[in-house]
């Protein structure tokens, strides 16, 4: 049996904090909405934070190791921003007719989803090898 290290909790205490930091936005983001906040200005704030946090983070990280930034990369930026975009405003509009908690829920659900596609368009291979590892592993 393993012993119970920091290195051996430390994914685990990541998904914990992850799921909390995700239930609490919605939380926060369900009381402003509620209280009369336009989801559209709250979209706004949060991706202009989000762009000056990674925007100081990568001029201060990668100083000295910075790509060309050609049209092609900031095309791919602007339809990677347009596609964020719309799933906030589909997220908020959820959250909105809904509660935070099936919110969370579906959030919990992407992993699955992306596992799902990738079976799917071939991006991983599925073996079908059964040793007493795996069983092992499914059983407990």
């Amino acid at each position: 049996m393993e012993q119970c290290n920091s290195r051996t909790l430390l994914p685990s205490l990541g998904m914990v904090t992850v799921i909390l930091a995700q239930v609490s936005n919605m939380e926060v983001i369900k009381t402003a909405m509620s209280n009369g906040v336009n989801k559209y200005v709250i979209i706004v704030y949060v991706n202009v934070l989000c762009t000056l946090l990674f925007l100081l983070s990568s001029l201060l990280i990668h100083r000295s190791e910075r790509p060309p930034l050609t049209s092609s990369i900031l095309c791919k930026f602007f339809l990677l921003s347009v596609f964020g975009v719309s799933a906030q405003i589909f997220g908020f509009v959820g959250i909105q007719y809904s509660s935070p908690t099936l919110g969370t829920a579906m959030v919990n659900l992407i992993p699955a989803f992306t596992f799902l596609l990738a079976i799917t368009f071939r991006f991983f291979s599925l073996l079908f090898v059964f040793t007493d590892q795996i069983l092992s592993c499914l059983i407990a």
